[in-house]
């Protein structure tokens, strides 16, 4: 199955929230917070409540819609998106139903995995 690469840098300043994703794309991806910012930026999903973090921040995200995704900080924040999206056309909304979280797994435990959202 071929994959499609996902690259991006924002650069944020706006007091406006600017969606990751133009169109709606799903994406197995990392957002990683510029270390060279000077404070934290904010990230939403789903016009939710936001939260803040700190430079260098890096996390990754599964099966998750770029579009419903959305970021805000001060002039000079950066913002970069690395990732790929599967398939010949990755285009795709996630539903209302289906947003997962999933739990790693702590160190003696048997658990881990998804929880319903």
């Amino acid at each position: 199955m071929p994959a499609n690469a996902v690259i991006q840098s924002i650069a944020l300043g706006s007091p406006q929230w600017t969606p990751l994703g133009g169109k709606s794309t799903l994406a197995q991806f990392t957002l990683i917070a510029d270390p060279k910012n000077a404070g934290n930026i904010n990230l939403r999903f789903r016009q939710g409540v936001p939260a803040e973090w700190p430079p260098g921040a890096a996390v990754p995200f599964e099966s998750v819609d770029l579009a419903e995704l959305e970021v805000q900080g001060n002039p000079g924040h950066a913002l970069l998106i690395a990732g790929f999206a599967p398939g010949s056309d990755p285009r795709g909304l996630a539903g209302e139903g289906s947003s997962r979280i999933f739990l790693p797994m702590q160190a003696g435990s048997a658990g881990g995995g998804p929880i319903e959202g």
